[in-house]
């Protein structure tokens, strides 16, 4: 009696031989006993010669027939054998999860045992390569998608596993671009909006709903221009009827329709109470002045204002402790809102959040701490360490914390007002020392004006790994030089 390697991992759901599901023999707390195999085989032996343990049998998927022959003798000659295996068994569960939303409501809800039935899903697709799988999520963004929504909502699974778990891990880069760049060419993504963990930095394309928005135009009139311009095809809704938004610039800034103060201020997603406070406080202005009429508001100036806002925005999809709307902030301290708007712009205020359930100034969410003590008067002219950390995209805060601790860059001792505790918190002149010493992947991104995705894997290529002193792990912190110097001479 023996286990076969093959069966130990994890993607691996058939004896392919007898064509019976593969089980667990037994489950054990203690680490110490769960591998005394000899011990655990003795105790189920009579079980499994009875057939106690045997299962309605299966045919044999071509995912099953994939894997074990990869397991047996390696990599084949198809698309998915020129990725390592887990990454590519990994990628075929989460694509099949997605693609079943074609079919079910709730694939998530699929029972354990029937997880080989994800997975041939996914395979089935997969194995054709490429442009099989961007075909497939095309199909599935068509079906289920609705643009307001975001990629998330369309590809929940998919998208967040990518995004988030394996965002480090250069095995699934290549699967990371499919879906970045399925977005980017599918999507009518705006400045600001969030994709796979980093903002979008300009837009690419525009859809009837947003240049309507932006435009002022009626949305009607407006499509029936686009059309006549052969811009837009003719079979899709307004929502995926895309057009380049470079191209079209000329033409839509002929286009744009000034607006009263009541129509501007709800294509910005705001209540009039909060456009009204905006404009006493000299943050949003009119375009038009000593004229007689009330549509003096510039559509695309709102959207350009929204943008300012919403650049290096943090995706949230909730608003867990420390997020605030900036109106709600702004109360709490009592201060004014374009207070926090100017510190934004003037980028003083980094830690920036857009909510997934809202658009427009509905969405926009603050990090309170960090507005108090930027302009509360409780910290002046310093962060604590967990703000700051968040401001350059440091995800691993425990590890950058131990960053700091350990003197790799300086901080300042503060006594906290709250606690009358000595901190050590982030000045000014300790933030511009972190910047000229070390590099974040979200920092490096921004900088050389690509995702931090394929940075990532052009560094792990090269060889250059995040600073890491005598072994200990700081996070995803890389020492500026190293990386400029390959950067510059990668790219002369």
């Amino acid at each position: 009696m023996a286990l076969r390697s093959h069966w130990m991992v994890k993607h691996v759901f058939i004896c392919l031989k007898h064509e019976q599901p593969l089980i667990d023999l037994w489950r054990e707390a203690s680490p110490h006993t769960r591998y005394d195999t000899s011990q655990h085989f003795a105790d189920c032996a009579e079980g499994i010669l009875q057939g106690t343990f045997d299962h309605q049998v299966r045919e044999c998927t071509d995912y099953d027939e994939w894997i074990d022959a990869r397991l047996e003798h390696g990599p084949g000659s198809g698309w998915l054998d020129q990725h390592p295996l887990h990454a590519a068994a990994t990628f075929c569960f989460l694509l099949g999860n997605a693609l079943l939303r074609l079919e079910l409501n709730a694939p998530s809800s699929i029972p354990t045992e029937d997880r080989w039935a994800v997975y041939q899903t996914g395979y089935a697709v997969a194995s054709q390569g490429e442009a099989a799988v961007i075909q497939a999520l095309k199909t599935l963004q068509q079906r289920t998608a609705f643009p307001n929504q975001g990629p998330k909502a369309t590809f929940p699974l998919l998208y967040d596993r990518l995004a988030h778990d394996y965002a480090t891990d250069v095995n699934f880069n290549p699967f990371k671009e499919i879906l970045r760049q399925h977005i980017l060419e599918t999507w009518p993504l705006g400045a600001g909006d969030d994709l796979m963990g980093e903002p979008v930095e300009k837009r690419l394309f525009h859809s009837v709903i947003t240049a309507a928005k932006e435009t002022g135009v009626d949305q009607r009139r407006l499509r029936k221009m686009m059309e006549a311009q052969n811009l837009i095809s003719p079979d899709l809704p307004d929502a995926w009827a895309l057009f380049d938004a470079e191209a079209a610039s000329s033409l839509l800034a002929e286009l744009i329709t000034f607006l009263p103060a009541k129509t501007f201020a709800e294509t910005l997603c705001m209540t009039r109470s909060q456009f009204d406070i905006l404009v006493e406080d000299g943050v949003l202005k009119p375009s038009l002045s000593d004229v007689d009429t009330k549509h003096v508001w510039n559509p695309q100036e709102g959207q350009a204002f929204l943008a300012s806002l919403f650049s290096g925005a943090e995706q949230l999809v909730q608003a867990q402790h420390g997020w605030e709307h900036i109106s709600k902030s702004a109360a709490r301290l009592k201060i004014r809102p374009g207070e926090i708007i100017r510190a934004i712009q003037d980028q003083r205020l980094m830690s920036i959040g857009k909510h997934a359930d809202f658009e427009g100034y509905a969405a926009l969410y603050v990090y309170h701490d960090q507005v108090a003590a930027l302009l509360g008067g409780e910290v002046q002219d310093a962060t604590s360490i967990e703000i700051f950390a968040k401001s350059v995209g440091a995800r691993q805060q425990t590890e950058f914390r131990r960053l700091i601790t350990k003197g790799h860059s300086p901080s300042t001792k503060i006594r906290n007002s709250k606690t009358n505790a000595v901190q050590n918190y982030i000045s000014q002149s300790d933030a511009e020392a972190f910047h000229a010493k070390f590099y974040t992947l979200r920092i490096m991104s921004s900088k050389f004006g690509r995702s931090w995705q394929r940075l990532s894997a052009e560094l792990a290529a090269a060889s250059i790994k995040p600073f890491s002193p005598g072994g200990e792990n700081f996070g995803h912190i890389y020492l500026r030089e190293q990386v400029d110097r390959h950067l510059e001479q990668a790219h002369r």
